[in-house]
């Protein structure tokens, strides 16, 4: 089969979007699939897949690292992707590049699947200053093109019903973005390699350490995550918090940190790799979460790949990833930092708690492998072809 995903983020940014897109690339072309990506271009980065057509675009001021790419560039591409003869085109976005693919696919009379990854309308009231208009217009163009597709994935059973509440009559599929597994496993293994990143991180063989990975922007709530390690901080020394990530955030973060007095045990490492994300999961004793503003949290499904225990704010977009008292703690989203800090205080006072916890992670994660959730991909694309 051959299938183009038409994203507006992609390579070299690595996001959540970025990641669920690649797992899923990766895993159907081991399946002997073709999938082409149509993707903004990034001014000095080099695709190492051929599959990659990269469109003239102009830098987001609000978001530096993201592109914006111009569907009518797409000219000379056109007669490159029509010649492709794809059988579906899969939009991993509403705007731009999606609405480049819903020509192609109203072009060529061939399916339109669309996945809504991100949800728009709290982004657009955690980052614009008219709190009303542009959130309304995001929540009406999120609805209009879900009706414009033949088919919607949605990562969880939260973003279904929102598109429910949106209007969209179109049938709606949930599909969560799998895990590599295999990778994990293979992590446990490289115990030196975790022992050289611990002493290069600073952290004592004595410390346990939280953690916690994704972007450093606004609607993460991360200043939730820090004032919690801050009360943690109160009643036991020998802590650090390990925050993997980057964004327009992060200054004001480390300014908030120092208030609290608690710099020496906070760890910002900015941006890595994916490849080597495992890692650093194997330094960590509890994974936390306090962003409600999730489609899936894919973060969540790579935390309980790695055996790792989760304390986050209760949300329904990683439902049935973290079970409330199996493998973590889920707290009312209107709770305090105190109530956040002590869950995670009885998970690492307790060796027994931490042990249970961390073999059940293991098990759930084992639903969401790559794999199983690429197959479930491919069934869908057939019923609609069919």
């Amino acid at each position: 089969m051959k299938i183009g995903f038409f994203t507006d983020t992609y390579l070299p940014v690595v996001h959540g979007v970025e990641i669920s897109i690649e797992t899923f690339r990766k895993s159907l072309e081991k399946m002997g699939h073709q999938v082409f990506i149509y993707a903004p271009y990034h001014p000095g980065y080099k695709d190492k897949n051929p599959g990659v057509f990269r469109l003239k675009s102009v830098r987001i001021i609000k978001k530096p690292e993201m592109r914006f790419a111009f569907p009518l560039a797409a000219a000379g591409h056109l007669k490159k992707i029509i010649d492709f003869k794809l059988d579906v085109v899969h939009a991993h976005t509403p705007f731009s590049l999606g609405i480049l693919g819903k020509f192609i696919s109203a072009r060529q009379n061939i399916p339109l699947i669309y996945t809504h990854h991100t949800d728009y309308p709290e982004y657009a009231k955690a980052y614009m200053k008219e709190k009303f208009i542009l959130p309304s217009l995001a929540r009406w163009w999120s609805g209009w093109f879900s009706n414009a597709s033949d088919a919607i994935l949605a990562p969880s059973l939260k973003i279904k019903k929102q598109l429910k509440d949106y209007g969209v009559k179109k049938p709606i599929y949930i599909l969560p973005t799998g895990v590599d597994l295999e990778i994990f496993k293979k992590t446990r293994k490289s115990l030196s390699r975790a022992k050289t990143l611990k002493n290069k991180l600073s952290v004592s063989p004595k410390d346990q350490a939280l953690i916690f990975v994704g972007r450093m922007g606004k609607e993460k709530n991360i200043d939730f995550l820090i004032r919690a390690f801050g009360e943690i901080k109160k009643k036991r020394n020998a802590v650090k918090f390990i925050l993997i990530g980057d964004g327009p955030y992060l200054g004001e973060l480390k300014v908030l940190a120092a208030k609290l007095k608690i710099s020496e045990s906070i760890i910002f490492t900015g941006a890595i790799s994916h490849e080597t994300l495992p890692f650093y999961y194997q330094l960590a004793d509890v994974f936390v979460f306090s962003s409600l503003t999730e489609t899936q949290g894919i973060v969540i499904i790579e935390a309980i790949g790695s055996s790792l225990p989760i304390v986050a704010l209760k949300d329904a977009a990683f439902s049935g990833a973290v079970i409330d008292n199996q493998n973590g703690f889920l707290i009312s989203p209107r709770s305090s930092a105190k109530l956040f800090a002590d869950k995670i205080l009885k998970i690492l006072r307790d060796p027994n708690i931490q042990k249970r916890f961390s073999g059940n992670s293991f098990k759930i994660a084992q639903k969401f492998s790559d794999r199983s959730q690429a197959k479930k991909l491919l069934r869908i694309y057939k019923s609609l072809l069919s």
